[in-house]
């Protein structure tokens, strides 16, 4: 996988799918436009619907089940990449929100200068 060009936000979300996804507290992504992700070799991918309303597919790597990126139905040209793909050489990654704070739990440790959007950020992807 390859991104080219730089990320429309970086963020963390609470949301009980990023929980039982990642088996923690929060998930930690990159946003970025569809035009700007290139991948090589097979990928599977399993949609369900999500706590938002919106369908979410995760996409993963079916040899070794690490996951790709995700896509919502609510934001068709954007893809969600977890920066644990980048683990080693994430140095770079800033959150700039915590979305779906309405489900974060006290023990998860979130920055707390972060703003904290109890679903989506309004009127904006960033």
């Amino acid at each position: 996988m390859r991104i080219a060009g730089p990320a429309l936000s970086m963020f963390m979300c609470s949301c009980l799918d990023c929980q039982r996804a990642t088996g923690t507290g929060h998930s930690t992504a990159v946003l970025v436009p569809l035009g700007a992700l290139s991948i090589t070799g097979e990928i599977k991918s399993f949609g369900s619907p999500s706590d938002s309303g919106a369908v979410f597919t995760r996409h993963f790597c079916p040899g070794c089940g690490n996951p790709l990126f995700g896509a919502s139905s609510r934001a068709p040209d954007v893809r969600m990449v977890s920066v644990g793909f980048f683990a080693g050489h994430n140095d770079w990654y800033a959150p700039n929100q915590l979305i779906f704070a309405r489900s974060h739990r006290q023990w998860d440790m979130i920055a707390d200068e972060l703003p904290w959007h109890e679903t989506y950020r309004e009127k904006r992807i960033s």
